[in-house]
């Protein structure tokens, strides 16, 4: 069982700022004294959530507890409500709060640390009537138009969401999103996410190699995409959570998925550390934009970040979502060279998706700029400069026509080889620019086969994967390969295709690029 006293130690520990708020003695002398008064384990962890929505709200605004007066509570529990992710409005739970902060407020003034004790029970008089509806609130938890408009100060509204425990919240969520994605559903997603973070199939074992599987599950649940859907696991399990939550949370179910709703904005940032702003906060320069960021990194005093760069997943706020960063050094010479590389595949990329920015093309490519910055960490490296060049200029996809049969039998065959969605869509759009030159007609039952064989056959060479072996599906389904081997001759020639063509890479393609 959590001991509350760890957690008060632990809050006080981590930012002695806390003590502006409210002193540490007096937090822990008012949980003794109620400790004193019967309450159990569960029910103090219970009471000092009311405390810390108080202290955080005083911490977040000009407030001081002793001042506090019935209507400023009122504007206390609008803003818990849409800045706190734990906080839930309702009759009884804003019973609860002001039940434990009117107790707070007499344990304070008992100490003369406060000179008036009665904010809270004029607060419920205000807001508690005799049935189970609160007053003055609206059904969306905002306060009257006609109430608002005589307020003197507006506290602003967090940048994102408070968690209560978060470090706890979120090991809770990482459990619940592995045990999900282990399922036996999603073994041909693992084995293809592993086949791209580590060029094998098999998952490291956690028990010899703990920080290698956690990284490999960070990467499949932030980085990864799916493929029947192109979400990231993060987004599909909170579809899933929000509508099946997990009973045994019961009312932190709300939080947990609020935190899931937020979790979906974590990203990959590659960044260069400038300098320490003080309490665990570091301004940092991010690798391809050169924009400077303010991190929470977890770093002492020892740690020396000459020519690092470090690769995390961040939330919006600043904040690392792991303890422990990912750090390569890379002298300044190779890091010019680096980034020149990465500017060149940006480019290739930017055929097929002209819009895309360095954001865009890190959510995409997490695996191909992990082994890139990686390589280039290893002692004596000599980056290579980008050797590859096209013919494409100014490409404009055909329409993509799905009614036709080739479209339809390579949709069915992406599906049974379990091809990513950037694989399906390729294959699509490579058989779709090809129709729109060369259209043909089908002159026995299974020549939309031949054809749609010839794209993967043509896809598989130009991006140098192997996704199926078609001269053993041609002789299982006696189609003679002379055919599948002239129609790839055709489509090759009439779309000019080229050595890892940009108009239909992949990641697997970037990555092969890479190391040839």
């Amino acid at each position: 069982m959590t001991n509350i006293y760890d957690i008060i130690n632990d809050l006080y520990v981590d930012d002695e700022g806390w003590n502006q708020v409210l002193r540490r003695d007096y937090a822990e002398q008012f949980m003794r004294t109620e400790a004193f008064r019967g309450a159990s384990d569960d029910d103090l962890l219970e009471i000092w959530g009311q405390v810390m929505y108080l202290l955080i709200y005083c911490g977040n605004t000009s407030y001081k507890i002793g001042d506090l007066t019935a209507e400023d509570l009122i504007y206390c529990i609008s803003w818990c409500q849409r800045n706190i992710a734990d906080f839930e409005l309702s009759h009884d739970t804003v019973e609860l709060f002001l039940s434990v902060i009117g107790r707070l407020l007499i344990f304070l003034k008992r100490k003369k640390a406060i000179s008036h004790d009665d904010a809270a029970e004029k607060c419920k008089a205000k807001l508690l009537g005799n049935g189970k509806n609160l007053k003055l609130f609206s059904e969306d938890g905002s306060l009257p138009e006609e109430y608002e408009k005589y307020r003197i100060n507006q506290e602003p509204d967090l940048d994102t969401k408070v968690f209560m425990q978060l470090g706890q919240k979120l090991s809770d969520l990482f459990c619940m999103m592995r045990d999900y994605f282990n399922d036996e559903e999603f073994r041909f997603e693992r084995r293809r996410a592993c086949i791209s973070y580590f060029g094998s199939d098999l998952i490291p074992d956690g028990s010899k190699n703990p920080e290698l599987e956690a990284s490999f599950w960070e990467y499949f649940l932030f980085d990864f995409h799916l493929s029947d859907t192109n979400q990231r696991p993060v987004e599909a399990f909170y579809e899933y959570y929000r509508n099946h939550p997990d009973p045994y949370f019961k009312k932190d179910n709300k939080a947990l998925t609020r935190l899931l709703e937020t979790m979906q904005k974590v990203r990959l940032m590659v960044f260069m550390i400038e300098g320490d702003d003080g309490n665990s906060w570091y301004r940092c320069r991010d690798f391809f934009t050169g924009s400077i960021y303010e991190l929470s990194l977890p770093l002492d005093d020892r740690t020396d970040t000459t020519d690092l760069i470090c690769i995390g997943h961040v939330f919006e706020d600043g904040n690392l979502i792991t303890e422990y960063l990912w750090s390569i050094c890379v002298r300044p010479l190779a890091r010019k060279a680096l980034l020149k590389r990465f500017s060149s595949f940006l480019d290739w990329y930017r055929v097929s998706e002209p819009d895309a920015d360095w954001e865009d093309f890190c959510i995409h490519n997490t695996a191909l700029i992990t082994q890139m910055i990686g390589s280039a960490g290893v002692q004596d490296t000599v980056m290579e400069p980008f050797r590859w060049s096209t013919n494409v200029r100014n490409y404009k996809p055909s329409e993509v026509k799905e009614d036709n049969p080739v479209h339809q039998f390579i949709i069915r065959l992406s599906k049974l080889l379990h091809l990513s969605w950037k694989d399906r869509r390729n294959l699509v759009q490579m058989w779709s620019d090809f129709y729109t030159l060369t259209p043909v007609s089908f002159c026995s039952n299974d020549e939309y086969v031949v054809w749609a064989l010839a794209v993967l056959g043509n896809y598989m060479t130009l991006t140098e994967t192997f996704l199926l072996d078609i001269v053993s599906y041609a002789e299982k389904t006696k189609i003679e390969g002379s055919r599948i081997h002239d129609r790839m001759q055709i489509i090759r020639a009439v779309l000019k295709l080229e050595p890892f063509d940009p108009r239909y890479c992949n990641e697997s393609a970037l990555l092969n690029m890479m190391f040839s």
